[in-house]
């Protein structure tokens, strides 16, 4: 598989590209340092975790104060507005929710017209109800020819923004694949045999068999496979291409070459860009589950969505 052997030498080769990385809080600030000199011509906004704003500041004030900064054409009331932040204009910083807080921060990057973006974890604590908006801004940014250059988020969430997925494992940066292979288009069972299977997972020292109702998705992170059931994740010994063959006849659907998702637990399909499809769960958590793009339209066709 190919890969990179830092991360300096990731996003110098693939300079002006959209990269997404799973990574240590050590690789994130040499990406931020790099990110830095590299694009020090262009318009660039940084979003850090430790990127917390003047407590004293109302949202409003805090925006104006950017807006100055920026002298673009994104005024303050529409960049909060945009974010949904309008009823917390009036409130200070420091009072605010940590998703409030991430929000004003999109706020703050989206007044510089950006062309280039750098995110530590952007969805760390961004709900799943203005998720969308995030994403839908950072793939508008991608779409108009920009660059977005996310680090240290689950592989998860890399596979939701625009752009390339890579992950960290002993020191190297791989890529996480995104297209699926050549998938049997149609699935037959013959005769009336009961075929019975259930899900082996591990947890400590016993075996658990899991029905496949109870699975949610089932997802591959770093070369290990992990079964999804009640919000934990459990590994199984079993390869994709084998879980997709045993599950499909139970209503599990390969969405991604990475992810298996139990179709009666999507509750919404949303699609952020051109290229860019997202399945959120009816867990506990609204799950985000990538729908790879060559995917989307056998999924539509197969389950009769419009």
């Amino acid at each position: 598989m190919a890969g990179y052997d830092s991360i300096e030498e990731l996003l110098g080769h693939e300079e002006g590209a959209s990269v997404h990385i799973e990574c240590g809080r050590e690789a994130v600030d040499r990406a931020a340092r790099l990110v830095h000199e590299r694009y020090a011509g262009r318009r660039c906004a940084f979003f850090l975790e430790t990127d917390r704003g003047f407590d004293r500041d109302t949202v409003r004030s805090y925006l104006r104060l950017f807006s100055r900064i920026a002298g673009g054409n994104v005024t303050p009331e529409e960049a909060i507005a945009h974010f949904d932040l309008r009823h917390v204009a009036k409130t200070q910083l420091k009072k605010l929710t940590p998703e409030q807080r991430a929000l004003v921060n999109f706020a703050r990057m989206s007044l510089f017209e950006p062309e280039v973006v750098f995110c530590e974890h952007p969805l760390a604590d961004v709900t799943p109800a203005t998720r969308t908006v995030v994403l839908t801004w950072l793939g508008q940014i991608a779409e108009a020819g920009g660059t977005v250059i996310t680090c240290g988020e689950p592989l998860r969430e890399a596979l939701l923004m625009p752009g390339c997925a890579y992950y960290e494992e002993e020191g190297r940066y791989l890529p996480a694949k995104t297209a699926l292979g050549d998938v049997e288009e149609d699935v037959e069972y013959a005769g009336d045999e009961v075929r019975v299977f259930k899900v082996p997972a591990r947890s400590g020292d016993a075996t658990l068999l899991f029905d496949p109702r109870e699975v949610d998705f089932i997802e591959s992170v770093n070369r290990q496979n992990f079964a999804s059931v009640r919000g934990e994740l459990y590994p199984v010994s079993m390869t994709l291409d084998e879980l997709t063959e045993e599950l499909e006849r139970f209503g599990f659907f390969r969405c991604h070459r990475s992810y298996i998702v139990n179709v009666q637990k999507v509750a919404k399909v949303e699609r952020f860009t051109r290229n860019s499809f997202n399945l959120t769960l009816s867990d506990a958590a609204q799950t985000s589950i990538p729908l790879a793009k060559g995917r989307a339209e056998e999924m539509r066709v197969r389950y009769g969505w419009k």
